[in-house]
């Protein structure tokens, strides 16, 4: 019957390639996280970001974020307009006045309990404000 190879070797240095392999992937492991930090961009991407598009994007997600649930429907207006698509005073899709990609979804209160179904009112309460979003536009 043959033998396995490792029956010719003595029994330190079959204790030693454990050993020896569990090392080489702890260096491997070491170099990969020096070489790539966590959270930095590809060297490639830092050359192509338009710094002026950044900005504008900038400043539109910080005028989004001035918009808050207990606002009324006419301060959300200020920044937003509607969309087409289904909706009710409840309930809407809303573009930025800037960018119509740029999109949040508004629930509301309705600020008189009398309301009618289809009536929205400017003092409406936001009630809840989606993240904003990117969507192609719809068209009615």
């Amino acid at each position: 019957m043959p033998q396995h190879p490792s029956a010719s070797q003595p029994r330190s240095q079959m204790k030693t390639w454990p050993f020896l392999i569990l090392i080489g992937l702890s260096t491997l492991s070491l170099t990969a996280e020096q070489a790539a930090p966590k959270n930095a961009p590809p060297p490639s991407v830092g050359s192509a970001i338009d710094q002026n598009l950044t900005k504008q994007i900038s400043d539109i997600l910080l005028e989004c974020q001035t918009i808050k649930p207990g606002m009324t429907r006419a301060d959300l207006a200020k920044v937003f307009t509607t969309e087409g698509g289904l909706s009710t005073p409840t309930w809407n899709h809303f573009v930025h006045r800037r960018c119509p990609y740029i999109k949040v979804d508004v629930e509301f209160t309705l600020s008189d309990p009398k309301q009618l179904g289809l009536e929205e009112r400017p003092t409406d309460i936001i009630s809840k404000i989606s993240k904003p979003y990117l969507e192609w536009s719809i068209i009615d």
